[in-house]
C-alpha cells in the first residue's frame, strides 16, 4: 500500500472509531493536523463485533489503531466465545486486509470481468428484476445467502417478499439437516439442542468433531477443558468413535476406529448391552430386541468386549452425553444413526440435564440441502433468471460434484455475486456487487437462542465495497420506483434497518449494547416428550465400486468449507494430525498403501462415479483400512500462486467427488456417500511436513501420568528432587519475574495459539518450498507426540516457543551480545545488533529460533494491518517468542498509571488469550498467589529437557491418561 493510500483509510477510519459505531462516513476526509477526537496516536480504541467466518458466531473484540484494526480478540462478555477465538477467527483480518479483494463493482464482458460504477452494476440487476416482475415471472428471480439469523436475515426475507421472488435460500454446506430431522423423530422438535459438554462426567462422540468444527468448536472446546482438564478439579472421561484418528479422536481417552458408517449399529449394540445389563430403563428392550452384538462388533471391526467396556463407562458417567453428526460420518443412514444416539441419551437421563432444548442452536434456521438441489434443478430447467448469491456463498466450490451446479449456473441468465474476493462462483457471475468485509458492517448474529451479538463497523471499508443490506434496498428502491423513507423499504441503510429492529429492545441502551457487544439472557430448557421406537440403523448406501474404498470427506479445521482458505496464515500453520501445510493431501491406511505401492508424496488418483481427483498421498497407521480420507477447504486466492505455492493443475477438492442425492429422511447432504478407486499418476509431491517424526524415543518432552497417580500427587504435593548441577549462580531478580505455564493436559492442538502469535507479532509468510526446507517462521509451534501403538497412539500435544532459559545456549555464543537475559527474567532479542551468524539457533537444545532467510513482504494492503507495536524484522535477523514484550510494557504502564504493581492477570500474552482451553498462563513468578506460581508448584509441572541445565522460565503441567477408559 502507498502512503497515499495508507493516509486515505487511517483518516476515514478515525472518523469512525466512536463507540456509537465506525459508521461510513460521508464528510470530507481531514490532514492529520486536524485529529479526529477519538483517534489517539498510539492508544488502541476496541470495538465489539461478531466473527463470521463460520456459522457458530463467536464475539469478538477488535483492537484499532490509528485508524486501522490490527488484532482480534475473543469478546470476555460474550457467552459463545467466552475470551477465546479459534485459528479461522484470528486469521479474519487477511480477509479485510486481502490483496485480491475486489476493488469495486464488476461487470462482465466477455470472458473477463470488468470495473464498472456501482450506479451502473445495480442498474443492469435492477433492470433485469423489474423486467421480471413486469412479465410476471418474480418466481423466476432466486436469492441465496448464508446463515444470517437476525436482522440482516430478516431485510433480505422482507425485500423476496416485497419483490415477488422465491423465498429465501439460506445455504450452509455443513446444515446438519440430519440432526435436526431425528430430533424431529425422537423428541417432536426440529432443533439443534445445546450440549452442555461441561456438566457431562462421560462424553461419547460418534463422529462428532466438536473441537474442530461440530456447530460451535471454540464454545465446545472451553465446556471440555471444564470436563475433561485436570486442573479444574472434573476429570472426566471422553471416549470417540471414528474411522481415522481425527484431532478430536486424538484428544480422546479412548478412540474406537470402527468401519465406515457403523455409528449408528455401535450406539445400538451399546444400547443393548446397558439394557441387558441392568443399566438402562427396561422400556427401551424394545428398541434394541433385534440387536446382536456380536453381529455389530463383526460388522463394525470393533471387539465385542470394547462394545461392553464402553457401555458400561457410559451408563455410570451420571450425567453423560453422547453426540454424533460430524460431517465425515454423514451418509444415507445419517438421521437413523442420530436417532439411535438420542435413544442413548433418553437411556442414560441425559435430555434435560446435558442436552438441552431451549437455547437452540442457529443452525435450525439453514435451508436444508434437499431444497437447494431443487433450486438448481430448476436452473437447469431454465426456470430461474436472476440468480442472487451472498457473500461467504460458494456454491461452485461446497456443492457436491454430482449436481453439475457450474453446467446449471450457465442457463441462468443474470448471475449476481456479493463476494468481496474472487473464488470459483465469482468467475461465472455475469455481475459483482462486493459486500463489505463483516469487520466493516453493521449487522447481529443470533447463534443460539438467547444469545444476539451486534455487529458495528470496526474500520472504513479497505476497498470500494457496499453492505450487502444497502446494496439490496437500493436496487429494490429502483425496481419499486419508490424514494428513501417511502414505500414497503424505507429504510436507506441496512444500520438504519438496524437501529429500528433493536430499538425496541435495547431502548435508550444503544451505547450500552454496542461496547458490551450484543444482548445476551439465560434461556430456560424446555421439556420435550420422547418417542421411543425401533430404527434401523444400518450401515450406508455407497455409490461406486464395490472392491473400492470409503471416501471419508471431513470440514478442515483451518479452512472449515473452504471459506477461510483464502488466508495464507492458515495455510501455513499446520495440521495438527499431519503437520502438512499448504497442500492438501489424500490419507491412506498403511495397509493400503502398501497392497497398492504407494509411498508417501505419491500423487495418486481418485475416481469416484461423479469425478476424480489427484492428491499427493499421507500414509497413515491409524486410518481403517476400508477407508481414504481427504480434507475438505483446500484452494488458493490468486495472490498465493506463484508467490507462496505452485498452482495445482485441476480440483483438488473431495466434495467434486460426492453425488447429487440427498438423505431421505432429512434431505441433507451425504458426505459418507461413495467409494473411490486408487491409482498413482506416477508422479511425485513430496508434503510439506513440519514435524519429522511423532516419536519421542525416549526423551520425554510431553510427559503424562495416570490420573490415579495424579490425584495421589496432588494431595501430596510436588516431590523432592535433587537439583541439577550448575556452574552458573542464580540470577537476582529486583524487580518482575515474567514465565509461563502450559497445561498440556488442556491443550488441545487447535493452532489458535499460532496464528493469534502471527497476528499480533508480525510473522511473515515464507511459503511451501521455504516451510518444506524447515525455514518456517512463526514463534510458537504444536508438536504432536505418540505414544503406544503406532496404530492406536496415545497423543499429547506440546506448544513449544522460547523457554526464556536462565541459563541459555543461545547467550553466550551470541559474538554481538544480540542474545541477552532480561532482569525480568526474559530472554531478549537485540534485532539492530544481530549480524545474522545464527550461532543462537545451532546452540538452541528447543529449536526455537528462527532466522529471516530472505526480506519477505506483505503485499499490500496485508502491511495495513501490521502492528506497530512490534518491529518488523529483515534479511539476515534472528528472531523468537519475546513472551509479547509489547503487552508487558503496556501492562506495567497502565499498573502504573494507576500507582500499583501489576497484579495476576493484568498481562494476557497472544496465545494465552486466545486460547479456547486455557492451557496458557502467563504470570509473575515472584508473586506468590499468582495462578503462574500455583501451576509451577504443582505436583504435575515439568520443565522440557530439565537434565540439561537450562533452566526454563517456561513449565509444563503432565497430560492425565485415564487408563480406565
Amino acid at each position: 500500500m502507498n502512503r497515499r493510500d495508507f493516509f486515505r483509510v487511517v483518516t476515514a477510519s478515525g472518523a469512525t472509531a466512536a463507540v456509537t459505531g465506525c459508521q461510513r462516513t460521508a464528510e470530507n476526509i481531514l490532514p492529520l493536523v486536524v485529529p479526529n477526537e477519538q483517534l489517539v496516536p498510539g492508544v488502541a480504541a476496541w470495538f465489539a463485533t461478531v466473527c463470521r467466518e463460520c456459522p457458530a458466531g463467536c464475539g469478538v473484540i477488535a483492537k484499532n489503531r490509528e485508524g486501522r484494526v490490527v488484532k482480534l480478540e475473543g469478546n470476555p462478555d460474550h457467552p459463545v466465545s467466552q475470551g477465546a477465538l479459534c485459528a479461522r477467527g484470528q486469521a479474519a483480518l487477511q480477509g479485510l486486509y486481502h490483496p485480491d479483494r475486489f476493488a469495486g463493482p464488476l461487470l462482465r464482458d466477455g470472458a473477463t470481468l470488468t470495473p464498472a460504477s456501482w450506479d451502473a452494476a445495480q442498474k443492469v440487476v435492477a433492470d433485469k428484476i423489474a423486467a421480471l416482475r413486469s412479465a410476471g415471472k418474480g418466481q423466476a428471480i432466486a436469492l441465496v445467502t448464508q446463515l444470517e439469523t437476525s436482522s440482516l436475515g430478516a431485510l433480505l426475507d422482507k425485500w423476496t417478499q416485497v419483490l415477488g421472488t422465491r423465498p429465501r435460500v439460506t445455504f450452509e454446506p455443513f446444515g446438519y439437516e440430519a440432526t435436526r430431522a431425528a430430533n424431529r423423530a425422537t423428541f417432536g422438535r426440529d432443533a439443534i439442542p445445546h450440549y452442555a459438554f461441561e456438566d457431562a462426567q462421560v462424553v461419547l462422540s460418534f463422529g462428532a468433531d466438536f473441537l474442530e468444527t461440530w456447530l460451535s468448536n471454540v464454545s465446545y472446546a472451553r465446556a471440555f477443558a471444564r470436563m475433561h482438564a485436570f486442573r479444574d478439579g472434573r476429570a472426566g472421561t471422553f471416549i470417540h468413535i471414528e474411522p481415522r484418528q481425527s484431532l478430536t479422536a486424538s484428544n480422546a481417552d479412548a478412540w474406537v476406529r470402527n468401519a465406515p458408517g457403523t455409528e449408528g449399529l455401535l450406539a445400538l449394540a451399546i444400547l443393548r448391552v446397558m439394557v441387558d445389563a441392568g443399566l438402562a430403563d427396561r422400556r427401551f428392550a424394545e428398541v434394541v430386541t433385534g440387536i446382536n452384538v456380536k453381529k455389530a462388533a463383526a460388522d463394525s471391526d470393533v471387539p465385542v468386549e470394547t462394545i461392553r467396556h464402553v457401555a458400561e463407562v457410559f451408563a455410570h458417567g451420571k450425567p453423560g452425553l453422547a453426540v454424533g453428526g460430524g460431517m465425515a460420518v454423514t451418509g444415507t443412514n445419517a438421521t437413523p444413526t442420530l436417532v439411535a444416539i438420542n435413544l442413548l441419551n433418553l437411556a442414560a437421563g441425559n435430555v434435560g440435564k446435558t442436552v438441552r432444548f431451549g437455547p437452540d442452536s442457529g443452525f435450525g434456521k439453514v435451508t436444508p440441502y434437499a431444497e437447494v438441489a431443487r433450486l438448481i434443478q430448476a436452473m437447469v430447467r431454465g426456470e430461474i433468471e436472476v440468480l442472487l448469491l451472498g457473500s461467504g456463498v460458494n456454491p461452485a466450490y461446497t456443492l457436491p460434484g454430482g449436481l453439475r451446479f457450474t453446467d446449471a449456473l450457465k442457463k441462468v441468465g443474470l448471475v449476481v455475486s456479493f463476494a468481496n474476493q474472487p473464488d470459483e462462483t465469482t468467475a461465472l457471475a455475469h455481475v459483482v456487487l462486493p459486500d463489505t468485509h463483516w469487520l466493516e458492517s453493521w449487522g447481529d448474529y443470533a447463534p443460539r437462542e438467547g444469545v444476539v451479538g451486534l455487529m458495528q463497523p470496526t474500520t472504513a471499508p479497505v476497498r470500494d465495497s457496499r453492505p450487502i443490506g444497502d446494496t439490496v434496498l437500493a436496487m429494490g428502491r429502483a425496481v419499486l420506483g419508490s424514494e428513501e423513507g417511502k414505500g414497503p423499504l424505507p429504510w436507506a441503510t441496512l444500520e438504519q434497518y438496524l437501529k429500528v429492529a433493536w430499538a425496541p429492545v435495547v431502548k435508550d441502551e444503544w451505547a450500552a449494547a454496542l461496547r458490551l457487544g450484543g444482548v445476551w439472557k439465560e434461556t430456560a430448557p424446555v421439556a420435550v416428550n420422547a418417542r421411543v421406537a425401533p430404527v434401523d440403523a444400518a450401515p450406508p448406501t455407497l455409490e461406486g465400486d464395490a472392491d473400492g474404498l470409503t471416501l471419508l470427506a471431513y470440514p478442515s479445521f483451518r479452512f472449515y468449507d473452504g471459506r477461510g482458505a483464502s488466508r495464507a496464515w492458515l495455510q501455513e500453520t499446520p495440521d495438527t494430525m499431519t503437520q502438512a501445510v499448504w497442500d492438501p493431501w489424500v490419507e491412506i491406511a498403511v495397509e493400503t498403501a502398501a497392497k497398492l505401492g504407494i509411498a508417501q508424496g505419491d500423487v495418486v488418483r481418485l475416481t469416484s462415479p461423479y469425478g476424480s481427483i489427484e492428491l499427493p498421498a499421507y500414509v497413515s497407521p491409524t486410518l481403517h483400512p476400508q477407508a481414504v480420507a481427504v480434507p475438505i477447504g483446500h484452494r488458493y486466492a490468486p495472490y498465493h500462486t506463484p508467490r507462496y505455492v505452485t498452482a495445482p493443475a485441476g480440483s483438488r477438492n473431495p466434495v467434486a467427488l460426492l453425488g447429487a442425492a440427498a438423505e431421505s429422511a432429512s434431505g441433507g447432504p451425504a458426505y459418507l456417500g461413495v467409494r473411490v478407486r486408487l491409482a498413482k499418476t506416477g508422479a511425485r509431491r513430496p508434503l510439506a511436513i513440519l514435524q519429522a517424526t511423532h516419536d519421542q524415543q525416549g526423551r520425554e518432552l510431553a510427559q503424562h501420568v495416570d490420573l490415579g497417580a495424579a490425584r495421589e500427587q496432588a494431595l501430596r504435593g510436588k516431590p523432592e528432587h535433587e537439583e541439577y548441577f550448575s556452574m552458573y549462580p542464580d540470577q537476582k531478580y529486583p524487580g518482575y519475574r515474567w514465565g509461563m505455564a502450559i497445561d498440556v493436559d488442556a491443550c488441545v492442538g487447535c493452532q489458535a495459539c499460532v496464528v493469534a502469535c502471527q497476528a499480533e507479532n508480525n510473522v511473515p509468510i515464507v511459503g511451501r518450498a521455504q516451510a518444506a526446507y524447515g525455514r518456517q517462521l512463526q514463534w510458537i509451534r504444536i508438536e504432536r507426540w505418540a505414544e503406544g501403538n503406532p496404530g492406536h497412539p496415545t497423543n499429547l500435544f506440546l506448544p513449544m516457543l522460547c523457554q526464556h532459559c536462565e541459563i541459555a545456549p543461545c547467550e553466550p555464543v551470541c559474538p554481538v551480545f544480540a542474545a541477552y537475559r532480561t532482569e525480568e527474567g526474559l530472554n531478549g532479542q537485540v534485532y539492530n545488533r544481530c549480524v545474522g551468524t545464527r550461532y543462537c539457533g545451532n546452540n538452541c537444545p528447543y529449536h526455537v529460533r528462527r532466522f529471516n532467510w530472505f526480506q519477505y513482504e506483505f503485499p499490500a494492503p496485508l502491511d495495513v494491518q501490521l502492528n506497530p507495536d512490534v518491529t518488523v524484522r529483515q534479511l539476515g535477523v534472528m528472531e523468537k517468542c519475546t513472551m509479547c514484550i509489547q503487552r508487558i510494557i503496556a501492562g506495567k504502564d497502565h499498573a502504573r498509571d494507576a500507582k500499583r504493581a501489576v497484579r495476576d492477570g493484568d498481562i494476557l500474552t497472544a496465545c494465552q488469550q486466545t486460547c479456547p482451553t486455557r492451557a496458557i498462563t502467563f504470570g509473575n513468578l515472584k508473586d506468590a498467589q499468582s495462578a503462574m506460581v500455583r501451576f509451577a508448584h504443582s505436583s504435575r509441572a515439568y520443565h522440557v529437557l530439565e537434565e540439561i541445565g537450562t533452566r526454563p522460565s517456561v513449565t509444563y503441567l503432565k497430560k492425565v491418561v485415564r487408563e480406565h477408559a
